[in-house]
Formats: C-alpha cells, sequence, structure tokens
C-alpha cells in the first residue's frame, strides 16, 4: 500500500522548501520532516541549547505559536532542517546524522489534518473555513475538499454563494476519522517515508511526533536525541528550555486543541467544548462511535456542551434506536 504514495510529488504546497545545497549537510544533525511538524522549532531549540552551536537570543515564534520568523543566516549551521526531497537530494551518501519527525496516533493525525492547512508556510486556513466561507470565496487549499464534499452528500445547490452546512462537513472529517489508520493517506504517506530504503545507510533517530504535545515528553525525548547524536545540550538551562517550549504551545491553539480532545476522550478533563473546530468535533464523534458501534452521533449544528452531556447522551440512546453503524465495516 505504501508504494502507491510518493512522498516527493506530493510535497509541493504543504511547506516552503528550507533545503541548503546538498554539499552543506549538517555535519552535527539534519532534521528531515513534513510541514507542519516541527523542525523549525527543534532545529531553533537545538541550536539554541547546544554548547557546540552559538546561543540565539531571539525568540522565532510568529503569533500563532509557528517558528518562522528566523532564517537560515540566524543559524550555525552544524544542524539543518529539509523537507522530505532531502532523500533526493542526497542519493548515494551515507552515515548522515538524522532526525525524521514521525506521527504515531489517532491525535497526530487529527493534528495534521489541521496543521497542513493552518500552520504549514503560515497559510492559517482553517476546517472551519469550509462551513463558513462560501463555495466560491474558499481558500485554494480547501477546494478539492468542498469539491468532494458537495459530491460525496449529493449537494444540488452550489452557486457561488452557497454555504455547506456545518454538520455535513463535521460528517465528513468523521468518516476519514472513522477509518482505520492505516487505510488514511497521511498514515500511508508517511509510512512510505519512514520505509524508504535510503535511511538503512544513514545513521537515524524516529523522533514521534508527540514530542511536542507536552513538556515532560518532549524533555525526555530530546535527552534521547541529545546522546545519540551528541548535541552537547546544556540541561543546566532546563528552566529556560521549559520556558521557550512552553511559550510556543502556549501560542498555538491547534496543539492546545488536539491535548483537550485527548483528554476529554480519555476522562481526564470536562472543560468545555464550545469553541473546537470542526475537524476537531468530528475526531470526538469518530472516536465515541468506534466505542460505542450500535449508536451514531447527531447530525446538528450545535456540538455538545462538555463530555458530561456526551455521557448522558449515550447513557440514555434509547435501545430501539441502536443498530450497527454502517460507517464502521
Amino acid at each position: 500500500m505504501a508504494d502507491e504514495i510518493d512522498i516527493f510529488s506530493t510535497l509541493e504546497g504543504r511547506a516552503r522548501d528550507h533545503r541548503w545545497d546538498r554539499d552543506r549537510n549538517a555535519s552535527l544533525l539534519n532534521i528531515v520532516f513534513a510541514g507542519g511538524t516541527f523542525g523549525n522549532f527543534l532545529r531553533y531549540f537545538l541550536e539554541r541549547f547546544s554548547v557546540k552551536t552559538p546561543d540565539i537570543q531571539r525568540e522565532p515564534f510568529t503569533d500563532t505559536g509557528t517558528s518562522h520568523n528566523l532564517g537560515n543566516k540566524d543559524f550555525s549551521g552544524l544542524i539543518q532542517m529539509y523537507h522530505p526531497s532531502f532523500i533526493n537530494d542526497n542519493l548515494g551518501q551515507k552515515g548522515l546524522p538524522i532526525c525524521l519527525i514521525l506521527p504515531s496516533t489517532g491525535k497526530h493525525h487529527l493534528y495534521l489534518k489541521k496543521a497542513q492547512l493552518f500552520r504549514a508556510s503560515d497559510y492559517k486556513v482553517s476546517p472551519d473555513d469550509l462551513w463558513k466561507n462560501a463555495i466560491g470565496e474558499m481558500a485554494d487549499q480547501l477546494k478539492d475538499q468542498a469539491d468532494h464534499i458537495v459530491k460525496l452528500y449529493g449537494i444540488k445547490d452550489t452557486a457561488h454563494f452557497t454555504w455547506l452546512p456545518k454538520f455535513i462537513v463535521r460528517d465528513w472529517y468523521k468518516l476519514e476519522f472513522l477509518q482505520p489508520r492505516e487505510k488514511t493517506y497521511n498514515h500511508r504517506w508517511f509510512e512510505a517515508l519512514r520505509k524508504h530504503k535510503f535511511w538503512q545507510d544513514q545513521k537515524v533517530h524516529h523522533l514521534d511526533l508527540e514530542t511536542f504535545f507536552n513538556w515532560e515528553t518532549f524533555i525526555a525525548n530530546i535527552k534521547i536525541l541529545d546522546d545519540i547524536f551528541g548535541l552537547a545540550l546544556d540541561f543546566r538551562r532546563q528552566l529556560e528550555m521549559r520556558d521557550i517550549f512552553n511559550k510556543g504551545l502556549a501560542l498555538d491553539s491547534i496543539r492546545q486543541e488536539c491535548n483537550l480532545a485527548e483528554a476529554v476522550l480519555e476522562d481526564r478533563s470536562d472543560a468545555r467544548l464550545d469553541d473546537l473546530d470542526v475537524a476537531t468535533e468530528g475526531y470526538i464523534y469518530a472516536e465515541i462511535e468506534k466505542a460505542n458501534p450500535n449508536i451514531q452521533m447527531p447530525l446538528t449544528n450545535r456540538f455538545f456542551r462538555d463530555m458530561e452531556e456526551i455521557r448522558q447522551f449515550l447513557a440514555h440512546f434509547p435501545n430501539w434506536y441502536r443498530k450497527p453503524n454502517p460507517n464502521l465495516g
């Protein structure tokens, strides 16, 4: 299945390319990542806190938490970041020190659905734009998705100023999240990247995307990365490290929302769910339906107030309405 995915031809448009010339690969570490998965932040963090590189006093963050405010001229070059085209640029080379960032969970699947629209290249496109904007006013990144929704749901009135119903857009996202993850495009794309034969001749560490979702996981995984590649990070500055990490997380509403969805589904939070975007709502619906295969969540524009309201819905759902979910094969 992974062989069907071309990891290079799908790259254009996901994020702007930060490649250096082939003969300027980093001697300390090469970070290979897909757009939206924190390659910029990781390079910044490692360069700032390694004793092998000059200290960086400026912060990299934009107002949305991306680390796009610094450029190549602000770094030493000992640590570099690249998109997967790095493979084609380095065919025949061996022994390169590489950190490859990869997702692993359903939460990451949700994050990628949102971040590859919003964070990559700072497009700031949101899943909510699919129902908040008229069909004729969609961002280019959403036009194919809007067309797919129109065809799948048999929507007839598609004039320039037609709006898609919110509950339809949520249901469309839910159907995606109901699929076994191994069958989804993003999973197959990353599997094709992970299994590429190029890595066999390199010194590669797979860094789980979960690294960037909370401080404890981040610092534990960074210490492993430091040990493998001899980055000489100055952990005497760990309070400063934590402040930098937490500032980026506080600016990043997408990571926060994905963490909230996970906490709600794991019964670790009773926070209100009023301000979720439609992709997160679809993800929560999908996870609940997978756990309750005889119940389908309601097709309404309004979402549930909190997890307690969802629990009430599940507890009192009439038995005569229960039947196998046709979307769970």
